[in-house]
């Protein structure tokens, strides 16, 4: 009922916002969930790199095997001494920061009969390792790990 001369009264409204503790509950929760986020993106991070590294790695070997046939001379695949400079003649690449290359005597090289001098190529970053087999016979390159 409404008497007279009364208006409608303004309503109270509750002060809009958050309160300090509904703010701090918000905080501890997104940094929960952060740090246990942050060591799974660091993780994918570093198999993207292996896994990168590998495959150029690969590439690489192919590529020398196919130029070997290609130009029907030698070509020498190479990994330097510390393990991160791979590739032959002018077709040099670098491995991540932890990942490391590995070949017999530091080298295989393909000839261009087809065959090589064979043996077993590696990429590893402590954690992972991927592994290829080059025949010597044949000079094919076959994924061991």
């Amino acid at each position: 009922m409404w008497g007279a001369g009364e208006g409608t009264a303004p309503r109270s409204r509750p002060d809009q916002g958050f309160t300090l503790l509904e703010a701090l509950v918000v905080l501890a929760i997104l940094a929960l969930l952060s740090s246990l986020m942050f060591p799974a993106v660091g993780s994918a991070l570093r198999y993207q790199a292996f896994a990168d590294g590998a495959m150029r790695f690969e590439a690489s070997l192919r590529a020398a095997r196919a130029q070997a046939l290609r130009r029907g001379t030698s070509v020498r695949f190479a990994v330097s001494p510390d393990q991160r400079d791979f590739g032959f003649r002018d077709a040099t690449d670098r491995l991540p920061e932890q990942v490391r290359g590995i070949a017999p005597g530091g080298a295989i090289t393909f000839y261009p009969d087809g065959t090589a001098t064979g043996g077993e190529v590696a990429v590893s970053d402590r954690v992972r390792e991927r592994r290829w087999r080059v025949r010597s016979t044949t000079g094919a390159i076959e994924r061991v790990l």
